[in-house]
């Protein structure tokens, strides 16, 4: 694998990495005595720090370096990190990011923060390290000089290391591999990032480690042993692998080719007569370990007590990184075979042939068919998990600047949605769940006590099912949308005319305007009147819609509903002028036959249906899309009703064929300027049929 290959798949790890550290640091302040997260947090950043040096990367290794050595502190110090070491983690992980895009973009500079942070991080050591009162320290002996006595016993005779070789071969089991690693690596490893035990745990992971010999010969006396340098000469390793050589060789990717050497060893055809002299003990099966002093020992294993390192192979789920595009293509292919499926179920020459194994062939493959297209479109689930955890920094960060107390609460975070909506769901999400600390909780806590309210706010962020679709809901406890006011900043704007009547949805919708605002006044989290129209639009594009719920001093609620992916539409097929088109489900309130009683026309502004005594207008389909001049009577054809953000219609059509879910085809550029259609699909029957745009035909 060549260095630009390694260089981006560690720009991806290290950008998974990054995006975990605000979630693993909002966790460590929920329970900042569990040293679970400290040294899942420090394996993080342990693990960017050495992989930021290994490709050139020294602006983020050197910052990294410095957060390491705080974590690293707290980690092995008896009280846990207080709120000032807090903020100063997530100040360096917004440092992390900045300087992580300049290195990608091969940029010179550094964030404006960054000798600031690394400032606070060598300021607040020192205090956490002053002195105090304790009792005199023993002065620990020189570890060089006890161990001395055995240093005989870490050297093994290249004819001790042959004939351990001629037990391992002897017993390997048929299907394994034996092989032989030797690592030699340089003094500045450690400031590499590496070291001999990270080497040993991706082995374990391929096979069993059998023996492993170190040369501790180069360890100097303790008062003479620098902290960064590695003074370990060689490691030797037997490896017991099904795995090819090359498999075991990407292990060490990361080093120079002098620093190791990968041997596979093979029994040979004869023995001789001296393989056949005594040998040292040496492990005969996974269970039993040849005892060496050159071993790793437990940090905790009493001083003259020897153990032996069980480094088990373990099964474990294999995974493989896929480009979202390859399963992009994947996906289309498979629609393309449903469609081929579906042609040949409705073929009109196959169903006049007889045969009762040919109806039970096709529905056999269709079965198989349909398997097929639900195990791909499984692949682009993913958790929203993610996508929630990332919400806490927000809400906490968004707290500290209005000075209000605010609990976050998650649920439903295992709910499954398409890999390519949850990148563009984070934006939503920002924004209503700022809106809802800034506008929706109450300033002063003394006022939401007298309301029998908790003084934290409370925010609840949650994901579940509903029908085919997947539902999103923002609630806050908050005071509520004040809908007077919404209402007359709407007449100012001149939004809605005077005396225009609106449901509570409506008016709530108006929030969502572009650069509409009720803010008395701006802050840094919002009142600007950007925010929630970003919040529709990106909804929208999703294919999605938002609808808004609230009561005045109890709280509101925003409710995203989107569709399960974006590859597949659940749509209802209808004709107009003999043509079939799509609606989406989502906008689809009903369909009915409307009697002519409740059907009017009013002069100058069109046809309308009193539908529940809400009077909406009636969209001719055919006229709409220029497919048609006829005008049939509307008691004598279907009316489908829609809801868009202006609000409910009536769409006019001449049949309903049903409900059907579909492969979504783009139009290309040619159609893009078409706002009354979104898509199209290829129907079982060959035809091809348009997806049409509510947002547009009203």
């Amino acid at each position: 694998m060549d260095k630009a290959k390694l260089k981006e798949i560690f720009i991806e790890e290290a950008g998974e990495i990054i995006e975990k550290l605000d979630v693993e640091i909002i966790n460590l302040e929920e329970n900042p005595s569990d040293k679970n997260l400290l040294n899942e947090l420090f394996r993080g950043v342990h693990t960017l720090k050495g992989s930021a040096n290994s490709f050139g990367f020294k602006r983020l290794g050197e910052f990294v370096h410095g957060f390491e050595d705080i974590l690293d502190f707290y980690r092995n110090a008896s009280t846990p990190p207080k709120a000032r070491a807090i903020d100063l983690f997530l100040q360096s992980v917004d440092v992390i990011k900045e300087i992580f895009e300049l290195e990608i973009k091969e940029e010179e500079g550094l964030p404006s923060n960054y000798e600031s942070c690394i400032k606070a991080f060598k300021t607040l050591l020192e205090s956490e390290n002053e002195p105090q009162e304790s009792s005199p320290m023993t002065p620990l002996p020189d570890l060089a000089e006890e161990f001395g006595s055995n240093q005989d016993f870490l050297e093994e005779s290249p004819s001790d290391l042959k004939r351990v070789e001629g037990a391992f071969l002897d017993s390997l089991p048929s299907g394994q591999r034996l092989y032989k690693i030797t690592l030699c690596m340089d003094e500045d490893i450690y400031l590499r990032g590496q070291d001999h035990t990270t080497f040993l745990r991706l082995l374990a992971n391929k096979g069993e480690i059998l023996y492993s010999h170190w040369d501790m010969s180069g360890v100097p006396k303790l008062s003479m042993l620098e902290a960064d340098n590695s003074y370990i000469k060689g490691v030797t390793i037997y490896l017991e692998s099904p795995n090819e050589p090359s498999e075991i060789e990407d292990i060490f990717s990361f080093l120079e080719e002098y620093e190791y050497a990968l041997e596979e060893l093979k029994a040979t055809p004869k023995k001789s007569e001296a393989s056949t002299s005594p040998i040292p003990e040496v492990p005969t099966s996974p269970k039993e370990k040849a005892p060496s002093m050159g071993r790793i020992e437990p940090l905790d294993t009493p001083r003259g007590e020897v153990k032996t390192p069980s480094i088990p192979h373990e099964e474990k789920r294999s995974f493989v990184k896929i480009d979202t595009a390859k399963l992009d293509e994947l996906f289309d292919s498979i629609g393309e075979l449903v469609i081929a499926q579906n042609f040949l179920a409705e073929n009109e020459a196959i169903k006049s042939l007889k045969g009762e194994n040919l109806g039970k062939t096709i529905e056999t493959l269709s079965k198989i068919t349909r398997l097929i297209q639900n195990r791909v479109m499984s692949l682009r689930m993913v958790p929203i998990r993610d996508t929630f955890e990332k919400m806490k920094r927000v809400a906490r960060d968004a707290s500290k600047k209005v000075g209000k107390e605010i609990k976050l609460q998650l649920y439903g975070e295992e709910t499954e949605i398409d890999k390519n909506m949850v990148d563009a769901l984070s934006d939503p999400l920002i924004h209503i769940i700022r809106n809802a600390i800034d506008h929706g909780i109450e300033d002063d806590s003394e006022a939401r006590i007298a309301q029998g309210k908790s003084e934290i706010g409370t925010v609840e962020l949650g994901a579940y099912h509903k029908g085919g679709s997947i539902v999103v809901e923002i609630t806050d406890d908050g005071r509520g949308i004040n809908r007077a006011r919404v209402y007359e900043k709407a007449l100012e704007r001149g939004l809605i005319a005077p005396g225009e009547e609106l449901s509570d949805t409506q008016v709530y919708g108006l929030i969502m305007q572009a650069g509409f605002s009720t803010a008395d006044k701006i802050s840094d989290v919002s009142g600007r009147g950007v925010g929630l129209d970003v919040v529709r639009s990106s909804i929208e594009a999703l294919r999605g819609r938002v609808e808004i719920d609230s009561k005045e001093g109890k709280g509101s609620r925003f409710s995203i509903f989107l569709p399960l992916t974006l590859a597949i539409i659940d749509g209802m097929l209808v004709k107009s002028e003999g043509e079939t088109f799509i609606i989406p489900t989502l906008s689809i309130v009903e369909s009915f036959r409307p009697p002519k009683e409740i059907l009017h026309t009013v002069q100058g502004e069109g046809e309308f249906v009193n539908l529940r005594t809400e009077l909406l207008p009636i969209v001719r389909l055919n006229r709409v899309l220029e497919i048609g001049s006829s005008m049939p009577d509307p008691s004598e054809s279907i009316l489908v009703c829609v809801e868009n953000d202006g609000g409910r219609f009536a769409i006019l059509i001449d049949e309903l064929l049903g409900r059907q879910q579909v492969v979504i085809k783009t139009l290309g550029k040619m159609f893009s300027h078409l706002e009354e259609v979104s898509g199209g699909a290829v129907l079982g029957n060959g035809e091809i049929a348009l997806i049409l745009n509510v947002d547009g035909l009203h």
